[in-house]
C-alpha cells in the first residue's frame, strides 16, 4: 500500500456505451413523469451501474448511479422492487 489516500473517481461513462429502457410512468393527478433506466458498463468493478431518470414535459430529473448488478436484467429486477410510493419519494427528493 502507497500509503496515500484513494482519490474518489467519478464515474461518467463515454454516452456511445450507455443505454437506457424505459419503464413505465407515473402520474398523480396532472402531474406525469416517464421513467426511464440507464445502464452502463463499469469495467473497472466489473459490473454494470444503473440510474433512474425521470421526464416530464422539458423536465428531467435523474438519481445517481443507485443500481451494481451483473446484468441489465438484474437491474430490472432490482428497480420492480420499488413501489410507486418509494418513486415518488425518491423522484421528490430530486427536486
Amino acid at each position: 500500500m502507497s500509503g496515500e489516500p484513494r482519490k474518489s473517481k467519478r464515474f461518467d461513462p463515454p454516452l456511445s456505451e450507455i443505454q437506457a429502457r424505459q419503464m413505465g410512468e407515473l402520474q398523480r393527478g396532472e402531474s406525469r413523469w416517464d421513467v426511464l433506466i440507464e445502464f452502463a458498463r463499469d469495467d473497472e468493478i466489473g459490473g454494470l451501474r444503473g440510474r433512474i431518470h425521470f421526464v416530464s414535459g422539458r423536465a428531467h430529473r435523474l438519481s445517481g448511479w443507485i443500481f451494481l448488478e451483473w446484468s441489465a436484467k438484474d437491474i430490472e429486477i432490482r428497480f420492480g422492487e420499488f413501489s410507486a410510493q418509494e418513486l415518488w419519494n425518491l423522484l421528490d427528493s430530486l427536486a
